[in-house]
């Protein structure tokens, strides 16, 4: 008997020893790999570079502004959640067009902007009866000839705003 009692205790020293570490492995939680990691975002260094030039930015808004202003047109006295989506982009893209405008040009497309913002207001508020979507059509009409045929591309590229910027002569430095 106290030889099997020596040879258990024998026994449990050798498993101490040897397997222990394993099973305390095995039943040890291990850290969860995240479902999704943030992808690392590099900034450069230095002054800000435009990507494209003020023509390109221009040309886009402009056409946008027309695709969307058309749309406007077709879906007036139809859903009013897709006529606000373009009423909005249609102002958004015609800002944008006059953000690249010298100042004389901008002066010249503000009334087209201020009364397209007007019909945006009524089409947003609701406030306006369905005999009024015939003169609002025509007044949306009048604000697409007048713009795409006085600020197209090739009539404005003259009076956007350059793309360099002088930043003149650094100071000399104070001792």
């Amino acid at each position: 008997m106290r030889r099997s009692v020596i040879m258990f205790a024998v026994f449990l020293v050798c498993a101490e020893l040897l397997g222990c570490a394993t099973v305390q492995k095995k039943f040890t939680r291990k850290k969860k790999e995240p479902a999704h990691t943030a992808a690392v975002i590099y900034t450069e260094e230095g002054p800000y570079q435009k990507k494209y030039s003020n023509d390109y930015y221009y040309k886009i808004h402009f056409t946008q502004w027309k695709s969307w202003h058309s749309d406007l047109i077709d879906d007036l006295g139809g859903n009013s959640k897709k006529l606000e989506r373009d009423a909005d982009e249609a102002v958004n893209h015609l800002e944008g067009m006059n953000k690249y405008l010298g100042s004389p040009k901008q002066q010249e497309l503000k009334p087209h902007l201020e009364a397209l913002k007007a019909i945006v207001e009524k089409l947003e508020s609701g406030h306006y009866a369905g005999s009024a979507e015939n003169g609002m059509r025509a007044e949306l009409e009048t604000i697409r000839r007048n713009v795409a045929n006085n600020f197209y591309y090739t009539r404005v590229k003259n009076d956007l705003i350059s793309d360099t910027v002088d930043l003149g002569t650094a100071p000399a430095p104070t001792p």
